[in-house]
């Protein structure tokens, strides 16, 4: 059975998607909980208006995710994490966390997957994070700061 989206379903689809699933899914699940409509001939223009819709949503928030990557130039970012004595910290510091700590910083929703890292950063100095947004990259420096005893 053919469906509209109209909020974000994880593992069926995104906003204002036209997807295919089980005809039990959609009217239990899906239809039963407002997060979809059927497809039908009728609302053919709805799927036209919708699909516009998303399309606008999208440029407006990569304009904005855009602009704000030039933001990004010579900003430095510091953490304090706890360590050990030679440098190394506890927890690494991951992309999800990145991500959170420069949105608060710079005043723009990133997600893990705009953070370009291979692993947890595990060592206290300065680092370059590098952060991707559709094609476009921008670089940001990191310094990580060993948490002491005292300051605890």
């Amino acid at each position: 059975m053919k469906v509209i989206l109209l909020s974000d379903v994880p593992k069926v689809g995104k906003k204002y998607a036209i997807v295919e699933v089980a005809p039990g899914y959609a009217r239990n699940f899906l239809l039963a909980r407002g997060l979809a409509e059927a497809v039908t001939r009728t609302n053919g223009k709805r799927v036209a208006e919708l699909t516009k819709k998303r399309e606008v949503e999208k440029k407006k928030q990569d304009d904005h995710l855009d602009k704000s990557l030039a933001s990004l130039k010579g900003v430095v970012m510091t953490l304090a994490r706890n360590a050990n004595e030679e440098g190394h910290l506890y927890a690494g510091v991951t992309k999800e966390e990145l991500a959170f700590e420069l949105g608060k910083l710079v005043n723009v929703a990133y997600t893990a997957d705009n953070i370009e890292l291979e692993k947890p950063i595990k060592d206290v100095g300065e680092h370059t994070i590098v952060v991707i947004v559709g094609a476009k990259k921008a670089e940001f420096a990191l310094k990580i700061e060993a948490l002491t005893a005292e300051a605890e």
